[in-house]
């Protein structure tokens, strides 16, 4: 049930976030889309110290936009760190997001 809370609202957190962003660079018709079909959708280069989790502060340090209330929700087991499996949880997550948004720009 948590992996459902975690995904949900993990999705409308970032989707807000990302269409936001999208729409300040114009990218709103899903045309930066196309350059992204090999891109990657992990956070392990928030991971500034190397030693394969993400602490808090790496998390609020990579990016203005992260906040400690979201990397709450995607610390899904609750100790503190993002290991390897939340990373790439989070990583699904921010990949559905943009097939999404990139399925719902083409369909237009």
């Amino acid at each position: 049930m948590k992996k459902i809370s975690l995904l949900l609202f993990t999705l409308l957190s970032t989707s807000l976030s990302t269409l936001s962003h999208a729409n300040q660079h114009g990218a709103a018709n899903g045309s930066k889309c196309e350059d992204m079909s090999n891109a990657s959708f992990g956070i392990a280069h928030f991971d500034s110290n190397k030693d394969g989790s993400i602490s808090l502060q790496e998390y609020l340090s990579g990016d203005s936009a992260n906040t400690e209330k979201t990397y709450q929700h995607i610390d899904a087991n609750s100790d503190g760190m993002l290991d390897k499996e939340e990373q790439q949880e989070i990583e699904a997550v921010y990949k559905s997001i943009h097939d999404q948004h990139k399925a719902k720009n083409n369909s237009i």
